[in-house]
């Protein structure tokens, strides 16, 4: 027999070596665990090995409650984990010939970040997305982003280059920012690419906004695999135990907005699909439990892109798969989904249209589209524009904090507020959502008209 080892995740009961291995993550205690991850070791399933050290993430009764259970729960009782009856664990699974994996386990497929083609020029720059999102109306009225924390869960900000391109000093907060073990660089001094772009595009339109920089992206378990899911589930779990789950948060802002210009790339990455563990068209994966505790239970705002898998110019990594492309994390009800189109209003070609993914609850993604395509920040090189979904999400990620300014998550959680952006986007054709724009191009000083924030 031919076995082979699949990236997994469990969820288990909870247990005290579960407990403490949860604290010694969120804590990012560096602590020797070597007798900790032999006690973890045995309470795993047969077969199944615990990644070293031990990812172990609280997820409180592993389920999503419902509206009358969210209005009495305390968070913090249920997903500190002291308190939390389940646990989310990563590690790999020893399966036979065919490489099936059993029921009861999750997909930990690859990732990476939302890259398209870009071989076109850009169109229009960064003063041109500006005067389209009338940022000077919104900084005029006191929506600049201050005492917003906008976290950007990318592959890492290079602060130098941000700040030369911006032309002035960001607010950063490196104490809260995080990156796997495995990366040696610090907070905002990671290798200039990617994650400086969706940084750079969301300070355009919430320039006083201050960063959280989550260098997810560079995470890898070790050097022969991808980087997969598990990163973005440890930096999902910071987020929330700094912002609202530890004793004394440490995440001080009002408002939290997380940017995601990242997905899985293809259907072939992920279980096949009739595996119930699947990620892509997955609603009861456990990084949606994730998700769901941080807009319903925390109320931040969760942003996505859409994808670069358009019909008339997908990305090499869609493998010509144009169809539904919007899945994974990006299709989930809670999240406001981002698809991209240029200054002019064109839709861009490599904009993943919907309907979402056969599966989810909600089909009517994206929810909306916001510019992409831009001369910027030229972080991917000089004249490089700034492209893809990835853009388009870091501007409405920046337009959400410029709201939330003034707007706090108590009185407008996310659901409500993404009802408003949709409400207010500028719609092509008039009337409806479709398959291109959504609900239309995004208008935050409409938005925050409607909200009564503007006169």
């Amino acid at each position: 027999m031919n076995n082979e080892r699949v990236r997994v995740l469990a969820i288990l009961d909870t247990a005290e070596s579960l407990q403490l291995a949860a604290l010694r993550l969120l804590e990012d205690d560096i602590s020797p665990v070597g007798e900790l991850q032999a006690r973890c070791q045995k309470l795993m399933p047969v077969g199944f090995t615990l990644d070293s050290p031990p990812i172990v993430v609280p997820v409180g009764t592993g389920e999503i409650l419902d509206d009358a259970e969210v209005e009495r729960i305390n968070p913090r009782q249920l997903l500190h984990p002291n308190s939390s009856k389940k646990f989310l664990v990563a590690g790999s699974l020893e399966v036979g010939d065919g490489g099936r994996v059993p029921d009861g386990f999750f997909a930990d497929p690859p990732i990476g970040p939302r890259l398209t083609c870009g071989t076109s020029r850009a169109v229009g720059d960064a003063a041109d997305v500006q005067t389209r999102l009338d940022t000077r109306a919104l900084q005029f009225n006191g929506l600049d982003g201050n005492g917003v924390a906008i976290a950007v869960i990318d592959t890492g900000i290079y602060i130098p280059h941000l700040e030369q391109a911006l032309g002035f000093i960001v607010n950063r907060d490196s104490a809260n920012s995080w990156a796997p073990g495995s990366v040696a660089t610090p907070a905002f001094w990671h290798r200039l690419g990617h994650g400086t772009m969706c940084a750079y595009d969301a300070l355009l339109v919430a320039p006083q906004a201050t960063l959280l920089d989550y260098a997810a992206l560079l995470g890898r378990v070790d050097r022969s695999v991808q980087v997969t899911l598990v990163p973005m589930i440890v930096a999902y779990s910071k987020l929330l135990y700094l912002w609202k789950i530890s004793s004394s948060p440490r995440i001080n802002f009002p408002a939290l907005v997380i940017s995601n210009s990242w997905g899985i790339y293809h259907s072939s990455l992920d279980f096949p699909p009739d595996h119930p563990g699947r990620f892509i068209d997955n609603p009861c994966h456990p990084f949606r439990l994730l998700v769901w505790f941080l807009t319903r239970l925390a109320r931040a705002d969760v942003v996505f892109a859409a994808g670069n898998c358009g019909v008339d110019c997908p990305a090499p990594s869609c493998l010509r798969q144009t169809s539904r492309t919007i899945h994974g994390a990006s299709a989930y009800p809670e999240v406001l989904t981002i698809g991209g189109c240029d200054v002019n209003y064109g839709i861009t070609g490599y904009s993943s249209r919907g309907p979402a993914i056969a599966g989810m609850p909600d089909p009517y993604k994206p929810d909306v589209v916001a510019y992409a395509h831009f001369h910027g920040s030229e972080a991917g090189g000089r004249k490089r524009p700034d492209t893809g979904t990835s853009a388009s999400c870091a501007i409405a990620a920046g337009a959400v904090a410029a709201i939330r300014t003034r707007l706090q998550p108590l009185s407008k959680p996310p659901a409500a507020l993404n009802v408003v952006l949709r409400q207010t986007a500028q719609s092509f054709p008039s009337g409806s959502w479709n398959i291109d724009y959504g609900h239309g191009v995004l208008r935050p000083v409409a938005a925050a008209r409607q909200l009564g924030l503007i006169p």
